[in-house]
């Protein structure tokens, strides 16, 4: 770990671009995954208050807010943790 030049603090290693994208093409694979198994993305956006192009772009690997991340967990009737515990 890296030394802040300011301060005998670490810091925080930098996530790789493509790491991220890897991650969030995961996580948007099984949101759809759970989705498709309940309702359509049509229903599915109406329900959990959000546009169809939005669901679309999350499922597709797209970064959203936390905020949105949890309006699509809930929807889904899932705990955070439990998502996760599916990401591997």
């Amino acid at each position: 770990m890296r030394k802040s030049k300011r301060s005998d603090r670490p810091v925080a290693k930098e996530l790789p671009a493509a790491d991220v994208e890897k991650q969030l093409k995961k996580i948007g694979k099984l949101i759809k995954t759970k989705r498709k198994a309940r309702t359509s993305l049509e229903d599915f956006s109406y329900e959990v208050s959000m546009s169809r192009s939005a669901m679309s772009r999350y499922e597709g690997g797209g970064d959203m807010y936390l905020s949105s991340f949890l309006k699509v967990l809930h929807g889904l009737d899932i705990k955070p943790e439990e998502f996760f515990k599916e990401i591997k």
